[in-house]
Parts: C-alpha cells; structure tokens; sequence
C-alpha cells in the first residue's frame, strides 16, 4: 500500500506539470531543448542537465577519477568539490582532455572537468521536468525559473527538484535541493554572480558490499529482491555556494575571482557488508555505522588574463593564484557480526546499539598554487602553450584529541602542449603535464576506512590527430600514458601507497552529422593499467590494477528525418571488455555490452515548448559484474529499465 501511494503521488506530480505546461503562456527554451547528443563536440566526456554521453566523466578519465584528484572547474576557476552539486546550477560539463585541453589554461593529469552555470538572462522563463524510471532508478520532479529584475542589470535563477532513488536492491532513498544564483552586471565590463546549492539525501537504504572468499565471482541472484535492511540507512547534507566576479578594467585585460564553499555532512551512515561470500551466496554479514563525519572546503581562483594581437598571432597570458581550506572528519566507526546470510535473500536483523569506542580522525589540507601561463597562436598554423606553477601544500592530520601528524611538500608543476594545422581538414597535437593530485579515501573494508589519501605528484603525456572526414563529422585519435603512486590495502590492511601504477592507452572519438537527420557520437579506450613495486616484486598482488576495463567502447546514434517533425530515434550501445576482478590476477570479470533504445518527441502548445522522451535502458537484461579495484566489492549492473521523462518550458 505504502508503494502504491509512493508511486501514485509521483504519477499525479508529473500529470499536474505537464498539464501546467500544455496551459501556459509564451516561454524561452531552457529544458526541453536540452539533448546531450548534439551538444557533444567529442566522444570523451560531456554532460548537459542529467545526461552523460561519452567515454568519461568527472568520476572517470583514462581509468581515473579527475574529481578525486581536485580537477574539478567552474566556470574554468578552481573549485575542491565535496557536496553534491546539481542542474539546478550546473548546466552542464565538458571533459578537458587530449585535443579539447589545448589552450586551456593549467590543465591536469586525468583531465578537467570544467562545469557551466545556468545563468539568468533577460527574458522571464520557467520549466518543469519530471522523469521516472521503473523498476529501479531515480525519479526526479523539477522545476526552474528565470526572473529578469532589471532589464540588462540584474536578474535571478531558482529551482528546486525533489528525488527518490530505487537502488539496484530496491532500497529507496529520498532526497531533495534548492539553488537560488543572482546576476549583477551593473555595465559592460563588470559581472557578479553569487549562487548557493542545498541537497538533503535521507533514508538511504544502502546496497551491500559483497567481498568473495578466493578467486570466484559471486553467484547471479535476483536483481529484485531487498536484502540490505531497513535501518541502515545514510543521510547526507550538502552544500555547495560560491560567488564569481569577472571585469575588464583595461583594453586587453580580464580579471577572474571565485571564492566556493563546499560542504558534504554524513550525521548518519551505516555500511553493509558480505564478507568471505562463498560460491552458493552464503557470507558473513557484518553491519558498520559510523559517527558523525564531515568534509567542508574553501576554494578558489584569482586569475588576470591579457590578451594581445598582432596581425595572425594572438597572445595570452595568464597570472593565476588558487587554493583551498579543507578539513575532513571521519571514521571511528563501529561493526557488529550477524552470523551467516545469503546474498540476494532478505534476513532482517534487529538494530542493535552501537558504541563508538575509538576517536574520529581530523586531516586538514591547506594548499595555494601561484602559476603563470602563456599561449601563443598562429592562425592556420598552429599553437603554443607552456604554464609553471608553484605548489604550497601543508597536510595535518590525526585522531582528534591526540597527538597530530603533519607532512608538507612545495613541488613545482608545469605542462606544455602543442597543435599543428596540416590543412584545414587536419591538426596534430601533443602535451605533457605534471600536476599534484589527491586519490579519494581509504574503502570502507581496510582498516583506516575512510582516510583521505595525501596529494602526490602525477604526470601526463599524450599526443594524437583530428581529422575532419567531411563537413560536420570530425575523427579524433590519440595515445596517452598516465603515471601515478598506486595506493592499496597492504599486509596489515592498511590503505596506502603500494607503488606506482602507469595507465598507457589509445582513445578514439566520431562525432558529427554525416548526413541530414542524423548524429553520431561514438569512442573507444584501449587502455593498458600496469602496477610496479615491491608488492608486485614479491608477489603479493599482480602487476594488472584490479576495476580497471582494457577496453570500452559507446556509441550512440540519434536520427530524425525532416518530415517527422522533430520525432527522433536514438540508440546507445555500451560494452566494457573483460578486466581484472582480484589483486592476484587469477580472476577476471566477463566483458558486458549493454543496448539502450529511445525516442523523443519535441511539441508546443499554446507557445509552450515540451519534449516528451521514452527509453528503454539494458534492452536485453544482461546480466554483469563490476568491481571496485580499492576495496574488491563487487556489485551486478542494472537492471533494465523503463524511462520516461516529460519537460516544458513556459
């Protein structure tokens, strides 16, 4: 009964919005126009509103994770991300990575992911935007406005969206946020934008973390049974706020300035886990809850950017200064032992009372990063760029009330890159960076789960071609090689540096029109992760980082002929080849290729402009496994699922 009212009030929630849409008066497009597909300008990473296409994203580049590495922009300014920032503010992001990091300045090993705001304009607006997606997935109901106060000067955004998340075990969370961001341009050379994002994600019911015994995978079970339990839940708190200024004061001269807040609180946090998962599914459930833990952040960037042109040369150079405050509490958790339990079957046990008998740990990081950078381009000849940093970085940390620790470093960073117009049709390019990067936290299953991993230096090098095969349809082919400290759990179960790990790889991106109707957008990685070290020497763990996919391929295809009146078909096909799934490397994950169809059908009514869109996600049901390379959790791919979503703009 109680499913049934859940799931009517989201079915009356999406008729009265788009019955609001089909009433209203004129509107400027803001959602329903939204299509990821066509906004793509490469096949390595872009987001517009909710949807991803591409090879990566800000959880994932070359075989990395650019956000844990703080290779997070807004705007292009520094921003250490730790809550939750959604579309509500964030309009999009675009992948800075191989040929789209030329002429950008300080770019990163891994890639930037550089995020753009949803601005106000001149012109009223409002758009609501429902989805659902059933069995599992997330429901969302939204909605955005755009209110000009002063004509030219001054004008606001506000949204607001509310959420429910049917996990893969069909544990439900609820959820919620609001974003208010003001536009100040009192003239022409002057803009101010403050904004301020708030999340509440509450009664999530967590999906377990299932750990084998030795070398096996677990067993299939059914994807639609709820086996975690009802009281374990996490909640999570985020805020996220920031104001940007942006002048010319003089001819030839910008100014930059960003000053973000970011906060992500966990005041309730459980983690269930299936330890020594045996082949038949029997394991040893184990329950952790840990006390309250915080991770809050000050960043930001000052940058003055002079640009200087001299008949077909063009000169930029840019005085930057960034940094950031951030502290993180955590751990101190507690675990209490069930007895035996089967994946993929319901036990229910009784919440017991938890004692938190060891201290929290506090790390604190202080970093500033002055740098300077020139680009140098020639028209229809090429470009130059070349930029040095100096890093300033100080790291405390410790059991609170105890004795700290500190460590700190003053590296200096640089990268270099290259581009080279054979003929209008064809560029070559190559760059190499060095940059100094964090590697998230420490998994829930070593024994300091949850420590953040200090910043260590990285390096990039990569080098390929664009070639532009006919008008509108572009080819991208690159080589790159990432190298890293590799961090895993050691012989006392420790999360920490293990050796060095070195991502070598081939990337390859088509996108564009080839012909009327039709849009393209397709890549392949071919990745080689390799580790060295002591460990690997002795024998301890294999030389392949387990969670890493040599191969991945996406391809998605959308096509409407002119005389379907904006009907559109689109395609997405995905396949991640076999990988690693254990230290040892005598297990190994089979490949998976997933198929996603779908449609979408723009309309207007009384001058109000929709898109109705249908898809069916994992057409055929395909049954896989993924693996978390730090902690070996494995945990099975989607189900497939139904979507539909509505949006309007008025």
């Amino acid at each position: 009964m109680g499913a049934n009212l859940k799931e009517n009030r989201w079915a009356w929630s999406a008729a009265a919005l788009l019955a609001l849409s089909m009433t209203s008066g004129a509107a400027r497009a803001q959602r329903a126009s939204e299509n990821v597909v066509s906004s793509a300008e490469d096949a390595f990473g872009t987001r517009v509103g909710t949807d991803n296409i591409g090879l990566y994203s800000q959880n994932s580049a070359r075989g990395f994770n650019p956000m844990q590495a703080g290779n997070v922009r807004i705007e292009g300014l520094y921003f250490d991300q730790q809550g939750f920032l959604g579309s509500r503010i964030a309009r999009g992001t675009t992948m800075r990575i191989g040929l789209a990091a030329q002429s950008y300045p300080f770019p990163a090993p891994t890639g930037i992911a550089d995020t753009g705001l949803v601005l106000p304009d001149d012109k009223f607006g409002f758009s609501s935007d429902t989805q659902f997606r059933r069995p599992t997935g997330l429901n969302v109901t939204a909605v955005d406005f755009k209110v000009p106060v002063i004509a030219g000067k001054l004008g606001f955004t506000f949204g607001g969206s509310l959420y429910e998340q049917i996990s893969e075990v069909h544990g439900r969370t609820k959820s919620w946020n609001i974003a208010n961001m003001w536009r100040w341009t009192p003239t022409d050379a002057v803009e101010f934008i403050p904004f301020i994002h708030y999340a509440e994600n509450h009664d999530g019911e967590q999906q377990p973390l299932i750990l084998t015994g030795g070398a096996y995978l677990p067993p299939k079970y059914d994807r639609s049974v709820f086996f975690t339990q009802t009281w374990a839940d996490r909640r999570v708190n985020d805020l996220t706020a920031g104001a940007l200024l942006r002048t010319s004061p003089w001819p030839n001269w910008r100014l930059q300035a960003a000053i973000f807040r970011s906060d992500s609180e966990r005041p309730l946090n459980y983690s269930v886990i299936y330890r020594n998962t045996q082949p038949n599914g029997t394991g040893n459930l184990d329950i952790t809850k840990f006390p309250l833990a915080d991770s809050d952040s000050y960043s930001g960037e000052m940058r003055a950017s002079g640009v200087f042109t001299e008949g077909r040369f063009r000169h930029t150079v840019h005085f930057a200064v960034r940094g950031r405050d951030t502290t993180r509490v955590f751990g101190g958790g507690a675990s209490v032992s069930f007895g035996p339990a089967t994946i993929g079957v319901y036990r229910p046990v009784a919440q017991p009372n938890y004692v938190f008998a060891t201290p929290r740990d506090r790390d604190i990081v202080r970093q500033f990063t002055p740098g300077i950078s020139y680009i140098g381009q020639w028209a229809n000849v090429g470009e130059f760029s070349v930029g040095l940093q100096k890093a300033f970085y100080d790291r405390t940390f410790g059991k609170i009330g105890l004795a700290t620790a500190s460590t700190n470093s003053e590296p200096w960073l640089y990268n270099a890159t290259l581009a080279l117009y054979a003929s209008p049709a064809l560029a070559f390019y190559a760059g190499y960076t060095r940059g100094l990067e964090e590697f998230g936290t420490a998994p829930d299953n070593a024994d300091n789960a949850g420590a953040p991993v200090p910043a260590s230096l990285t390096k990039q090098v990569d080098a390929g071609f664009r070639y532009r095969i006919i008008q509108g349809l572009n080819f991208v082919a690159g080589v790159f090689e990432v190298s890293k400290p590799y961090f895993d759990r050691n012989a006392v179960n420790v999360y920490t540096d293990v050796g060095n790990l070195r991502h070598r790889g081939i990337e390859l991106s088509l996108t564009g029109r080839p012909f009327q109707g039709l849009t393209v957008v397709g890549g392949a990685v071919f990745l080689q992760a390799r580790v060295a070290g002591l460990p690997v020497d002795q024998g301890l763990i294999g030389e392949i980082p387990p969670g890493t996919a040599p191969r991945q391929f996406r391809f998605n295809l959308q096509y409407g002929a002119s005389s379907w009146r904006g009907f559109t078909l689109e395609s997405q096909f995905d396949v991640e080849g076999a990988q690693t799934a254990n230290r040892a490397n005598t297990l190994r994950i089979p490949a998976l290729a997933t198929l996603t169809l779908g449609a979408r059908y723009p309309f207007a009514v009384n001058g109000v402009k929709g898109t109705l869109r249908a898809q069916v996600v994992n057409v055929t049901n395909k049954y896989g496994w993924t693996v978390d390379g730090a902690s070996g959790r494995f945990a099975p791919n989607g189900v497939r699922q139904f979507v539909l979503r509505a949006a309007a703009d008025f």
